[in-house]
Formats: structure tokens, C-alpha cells, sequence
């Protein structure tokens, strides 16, 4: 059986609590994300959820399984049609950054028979959509870092 991954990664000027926030946000997605478009479900171990995303090849929805989440990990798994066929681990990683700020690391690992038939596919539009993905995480999470926050009187 084959397999391959991609791996992204960008800096972003936030506390690795503030980025959790966003990324745990599902219910906020559709309002900054345009790669995954939304996410319903709780994000917990063993939970399964519901996601829509679209590399710019159309909308598609995918029902993962969630095997890891913490507030430094948020890995989930999901299958199309049969595992020997295709399938993904989705993972987003948070690692804290010596100036306050945290790196996030983004990918997946496809595995399955069909992987080499839709590796270019998966190698330039969904590399995109991670990216993309990536901007939009540190845009949503630094403007919220930089928003003030309301003191007690």
C-alpha cells in the first residue's frame, strides 16, 4: 500500500492557548476559513466528526474520526470508501515559540492504493488549501491576540 504526506508549517504571533482557540472554534470556520468550510462535532478523542472542505475541486465532505486532541494536537482520520483504498491523518500541531508567538505545523498522511493516481492532485491543490488554511489561522488568531480585553471595573 502506498503512502505519502504533506507537511506545512508558519509562524504565528500568538500564544499557543490563543491558536487552540481558534482551531477548537469549529462552529466559527465558516467565517474565516475558506480550505476546511466547516467542521461539526466536538473536537475529542474518539469522537467522530463531520467535515466540509474544498481545495478549489469542489466541496466535499468527509465523516473522520478524531484519535488525538489536546491543546498542542488535533489529529483526526478519515476514510473514502475502503482504508486499503484512501484514506488521510489530518493532523494540526502547536509548538510555542521562544518569543511568545507558536509555530503550527499542518499536514497529512494519505495512505491507500488510489494515492498514487491522485498524488499531483493532493501535491499542488491540497499543499494550496494548507497553506491557505495556514494564512487564515494566524490572521484570525493574531487579530484576536491584539484585540483588548475587557478588565473588571
Amino acid at each position: 500500500m502506498s503512502s505519502r504526506a504533506i507537511e506545512t508549517k508558519i509562524d504565528i504571533a500568538a500564544p499557543v492557548e490563543q491558536v487552540w482557540r481558534v482551531l477548537a472554534d469549529f462552529s466559527a470556520y465558516p467565517q474565516w476559513s475558506r480550505f476546511i468550510m466547516s467542521v461539526e462535532g466536538s473536537p475529542r478523542a474518539g469522537g467522530r466528526l463531520s467535515v466540509r472542505l474544498d481545495d478549489g475541486g469542489g466541496a466535499m465532505q468527509i465523516r473522520p474520526q478524531v484519535l488525538i486532541c489536546t491543546p498542542y494536537e488535533l489529529r483526526w482520520r478519515g476514510v473514502l470508501g475502503a482504508s486499503f483504498l484512501f484514506s488521510g491523518e489530518h493532523y494540526f500541531q502547536l509548538a510555542p515559540l521562544p518569543t511568545g508567538g507558536t509555530r503550527l505545523t499542518h499536514g497529512e498522511v494519505f495512505g491507500g492504493l488510489l494515492v498514487p493516481l491522485l498524488w499531483t492532485r493532493l501535491d499542488t491543490a491540497t499543499r494550496r488549501g494548507f497553506q491557505d488554511f495556514n494564512v487564515a489561522v494566524r490572521g484570525r488568531a493574531e487579530a484576536l491576540n491584539r484585540a483588548p480585553t475587557k478588565s473588571n471595573p
